[in-house]
C-alpha cells in the first residue's frame, strides 16, 4: 500500500510547515505529498499565507530524497501551457524524478479575479484545460510542436527540458463529468507534433496517465 499526503497549502502552511511536513514524511514512509494549487486562502484571505506551488515543490525537492510531490491540482487558467510544461519538468529535475502533475479547470471565481488571472464560463475553462492537457503531454514526449487550438498557438517549438521520468511524469486529472466533458474543440489542420524516438504513452480517457507501471494506485482528485 502507498499512502499519501495532501495538504490545502492556501490555508496559512509557512515555508518552515512545508519543511517539516516534508521532514516527517520522508522519516515515516509516507510515499507522495500532494499540496493544492491556490493563490487565497478560504477561510481568512489577509490572515493565510498562501504561497506558490510549484515553487514551493522546487524548493521542497531540492532538500529531499525520497519524496514524491505534485499538486493537486494545477489549474489550467494560471498558466501557459508552456510555462507549466518546463516548471514541471524542471522540478522533475530537481528532484531526480519524483513528481506529478495534477491538473484541473479551475473553480475558485474569488482568485481569480482578485489576481487577475481569466475565469471564463465553465466550457471555455474545459476546453483550455484539454488544450493544455494535450499540449503538455506533447512538450514532454515530442522533438518540437506546432498546435493551434481555440486558446493556444505553439508554432515550431523546441520541446525542452524533457522531463527525467519516462515516459513522463504521472498525470493526475482533476474533477467530475463524462466520459468526453473536456475533449478539446477541433484543431487547426496546422496542428501536427513531430516525433521523438522516445517511447511515450497517453492514455486519454483515464483520469491518471504514469510513467511507473508498477504499483496500483487508487488515488484521485475530486475537484477541477
Amino acid at each position: 500500500m502507498r499512502v499519501a499526503l495532501m495538504i490545502e497549502g492556501q490555508e496559512g502552511v509557512t515555508w518552515e510547515h512545508w519543511c517539516a511536513l516534508a521532514d516527517a514524511c520522508e522519516e515515516h514512509g509516507v510515499d507522495t505529498l500532494f499540496r493544492s494549487d491556490h493563490y487565497i486562502s478560504q477561510s481568512n484571505e489577509t490572515g493565510n499565507v498562501a504561497h506558490d506551488a510549484w515553487t514551493t515543490l522546487a524548493g521542497l525537492a531540492a532538500r529531499t530524497t525520497t519524496l514524491r510531490f505534485g499538486t493537486l491540482v494545477s489549474p489550467a487558467t494560471f498558466r501557459l501551457p508552456g510555462l507549466l510544461a518546463n516548471a514541471v519538468a524542471t522540478v522533475d529535475h530537481i528532484s531526480g524524478g519524483r513528481i506529478e502533475l495534477g491538473l484541473g479547470a479551475g473553480w475558485m471565481e474569488r482568485e481569480h479575479r482578485a489576481y487577475g488571472f481569466p475565469f471564463p464560463e465553465t466550457g471555455v475553462r474545459l476546453e483550455m484545460f484539454a488544450e493544455q492537457l494535450e499540449i503538455v503531454h506533447r512538450l514532454w514526449s515530442d522533438e518540437r510542436v506546432d498546435f493551434r487550438g481555440r486558446h493556444y498557438t505553439l508554432e515550431d517549438a523546441p520541446a525542452q527540458p524533457k522531463p527525467l521520468q519516462q515516459p513522463h511524469p504521472p498525470l493526475l486529472v482533476g474533477g467530475s463529468g463524462t466520459r468526453g466533458t473536456a475533449l478539446p474543440p477541433p484543431a487547426s489542420p496546422t496542428s501536427t507534433t513531430r516525433p521523438s524516438s522516445r517511447r511515450t504513452t497517453s492514455r486519454g480517457s483515464a483520469r491518471r496517465s504514469r510513467a511507473r507501471p508498477s504499483k496500483p494506485d487508487a488515488r484521485s482528485a475530486s475537484r477541477p
